[in-house]
Formats: C-alpha cells, structure tokens, sequence
C-alpha cells in the first residue's frame, strides 16, 4: 500500500519500524517511539544528551535552516538547550557550487542565530534526487531532573501555542515561489512576509520555559511537562501526537490556533489548509502555573498564548465557536502536498 506525504501514520510505523528494532541498552537510552521526536542518553554523573534530527527538502538557499531550526528545536522539546549540529547536503545532478554556498550559508545563518556550533557538515552531488535535501542531527546536555520532569500532559493542565500557525510553511512558500506570488501580491507583502522569519520561536527560547520551576506542596516542581514542536502535518498533527504520546484526552480552541494574515493570504491562493502545514519554530507546551509560562516565554520575545486544556480520556475535541469535532488522525502536510504540485523546473 503507497503511503502519503508527510510522517509516517502510527500503524504504518508500529507495523514496519517499530517491531523491526529492539532496546539493546534500556539504561541509557530513552525508548523509541513514533511520537518521540527526541532520543535521551544518560551519561555518568548529573547530566543527559538529547539528541534530534530533522530534513527539509527544497530548492532555495534557506532549505538548510529549516532543518537546523527543527532539530535545534526538537533538542529543546527533550529539556536540553542544543550545542552543535552536523550536517548532511544532498544535492541534484548537475548542481553547481553556488548552490552548495548559498545552502552552507543558510546552515550557517541558523547556527549563528542560535548559537550552535556546525560539527560536521558532510555534502554530494546524488543523479537520485531532484532537490535539494538536508538533514541535520542536533545535541544537547541537560540536567537529568529537567529531562526527567517532561513526562507528557496531565489532565488538568494547560495546553499552550507558542509562535504562529503554518508560518515556516508560509516562509519556505514564498521563497520557493515568489515570481508566482509576485504577479499575485505587492512587493511591500512579500517583504514582509519574509520579516516574519523573525517571528519563528527558537530553542532558548523554549529553554527557558522548561526550566521554570514553582513550589507546590512543600516540594518544587516544572512548570511545563511536555512540549512538541509543530512539524509535519501542522498543529492538528502535533496535537493529536502530543495526545497520543502522553495518554490523554484534550480540548483546543481553533479560534485561539493564532494565523499571520500573510498565512491566511498565501494559503488561500494555493488552496492550503494552514492547520495542517509544518510548523516548525512553532511548539505546543503542556503547563501548570500557565500565566507564569506565557510571561516567560513573552520575555524572551516569543509570542505564545492559551490554546486549551488536557482531558481524561482519549477524545480529542476541536471547538469553533459553538461547533465541536473530533479530531482526526494526522492527515498528509500540505506544504509536501504543495510541493507535488509545482512544476518539475521550479
């Protein structure tokens, strides 16, 4: 059976992945799972490793960032603040240097904005592939006690949006076809849009939100106990993952999923559902002392707001207003979908 777009479906990965490996080292490293998008070493003394990957695949200079951007903050996601990153480029036939500059450049501009050291940047020309694809596998070292303090949601808690709806989506769009947008939107529109990589959330900040602690009941205790990047799929994906990894229920108001008009704008055009676009840059977080999560996070310069609340149970509730709906499983990224869409030359 051909699979679709985007991450893998749970049953596909249960039935194909997960019961092909095998925990060979249960005391040192965190168990493997769709929903993770982290893996947690132990090491000796205090201290843990998180470890993450990501890909984007694409043709402009920018596609390198989009990957360091996610694993840096899927590192995050796991309670560390990510160090380095080593790079995979993979480039089509044909490819000339300029190409691989403009693609190490945009690598390098995500690790100069967050601070992350390139370790290894590995890069080949492939006759395999049409576009250019990177991969890029990020660490970091955290105190055990934060690791351990991410557990998942709690019924009770609640659910947080940290950054905008879609808007790396809306970001890599306008790069890859801008000539397009150019007949369709004024110069000032566009310029803007591509301002708003400034809006994309980053992995200190995410640091410093996971790292709050309050005191409940004589004892101290994290204030945020699961957070999840938005990637594949968009933020209907990573809530219902974020459900599913944790064992809970939810309810989220769609009204509070909060869209750049940019967004609106471009998705309308093409056609897009921005409730399922990759986000990344954008994170879910799960909270008690909620108030003092969004004032940190608003300090470091991350807009985030109130989305909803964990429940018992496994319903995943969507309201709009009066409307209610269940939410689904995951459905194909419409930014992959897009993408199958645009002539083979773009």
């Amino acid at each position: 059976m051909a699979m679709k777009p985007g991450n893998v479906s749970q049953t596909a990965w249960r039935r194909s992945v997960g019961k092909q490996f095998h925990m060979r080292h249960p005391e040192t490293v965190s168990s493997l799972s769709r929903e993770s998008r982290y893996a947690v070493i132990e090491n000796t003394g205090d201290t843990c490793t998180v470890c993450a990957g990501a890909s984007a695949y694409g043709s402009g200079g920018m596609t390198a960032y989009y990957a360091v951007l996610e694993a840096a903050g899927n590192v995050a996601s796991g309670g560390a603040l990510p160090t380095e990153v080593s790079l995979g480029i993979l480039l089509p036939a044909e490819s000339d240097e300029e190409i691989l500059r403009q693609t190490a450049e945009g690598a390098e501009a995500a690790c100069r904005k967050m601070n992350l050291q390139a370790a290894c940047v590995r890069a080949e020309v492939s006759p395999s592939v049409s576009d250019i694809i990177v991969t890029a596998e990020a660490a970091g070292t955290a105190e055990k006690t934060a690791c351990a303090g991410l557990k998942g949601m709690r019924p009770g808690q609640e659910i947080l949006l940290c950054g905008y709806v879609a808007l790396e989506g809306t970001l890599r769009i306008v790069e890859e076809a801008e000539e397009e947008l150019k007949k369709r939107f004024v110069p000032s529109f566009l310029d803007g849009t591509k301002g708003l990589a400034e809006e994309l959330v980053t992995a200190d900040m995410i640091r410093k939100a996971c790292g709050l602690k309050m005191t409940e009941n004589g004892g101290v205790r994290p204030c945020v106990t699961a957070v999840r990047q938005i990637g594949s799929g968009g933020i209907l994906a990573a809530l219902w993952d974020m459900a599913e990894m944790s064992g809970t229920g939810l309810e989220a108001d769609m009204h509070r999923m909060t869209l750049r008009q940019e967004t609106v704008e471009i998705c309308e055009y093409f056609q897009l559902n921005p409730y399922q676009m990759t986000s990344s840059g954008s994170f879910l977080l799960a909270a008690d002392h909620a108030e003092e999560v969004i004032e940190v996070l608003e300090k470091a310069g991350a807009r985030a707001g109130r989305l909803g609340v964990a429940r018992a149970g496994r319903a995943k509730v969507i309201t709009s207003g009066e409307e209610v709906r269940y939410l689904d499983r995951p459905a194909p990224d419409e930014l992959m979908r897009w993408w199958g869409t645009r002539p083979v030359s773009e």
